[in-house]
C-alpha cells in the first residue's frame, strides 16, 4: 500500500528569470522550502510519494480538493494543513 500512497503538497511556487545560454529561462523557486522539507521527510517515513502541484499551474486544485487555505497537503483525495505532524499522524492512521 505504501507504494500507492501520495503525499501532495499544493502551494503557489514563485518564478524567476534566468540568463542561459540558450537565452532567458524561467526557474521555479519555493518560497517556504522549511514547509516543503517538512512534508516530504514525513511522507518519507512511511515511505508514500512526494509531489508538489504549484497553484499558478493548476489552479484548479484548488476546487477540486476543495482547500481553504495555501499551502495544504492532499492525501487520498483529502486535504489537510501543511504540517508535518498532521502528515504523520493522517498516515499513521491510514496504516493501522
Amino acid at each position: 500500500m505504501t507504494e500507492e500512497l501520495e503525499v501532495i503538497l499544493i502551494k503557489k511556487l514563485e518564478y524567476k528569470r534566468v540568463d542561459c545560454t540558450c537565452g532567458i529561462a524561467v526557474m521555479s523557486t519555493d518560497p517556504t522550502p522549511d514547509i516543503s522539507k517538512a512534508i516530504k521527510n514525513a511522507a518519507r517515513e512511511f515511505g508514500a510519494r512526494f509531489s508538489i502541484l504549484d497553484t499558478t499551474v493548476h489552479p484548479d486544485a484548488v476546487l477540486r480538493y476543495h482547500i481553504k487555505e495555501l499551502p495544504a497537503v492532499v492525501i487520498e483525495e483529502k486535504s489537510y494543513p501543511a504540517d508535518g505532524d498532521v502528515v504523520r499522524k493522517v498516515l499513521g492512521e491510514l496504516f493501522q
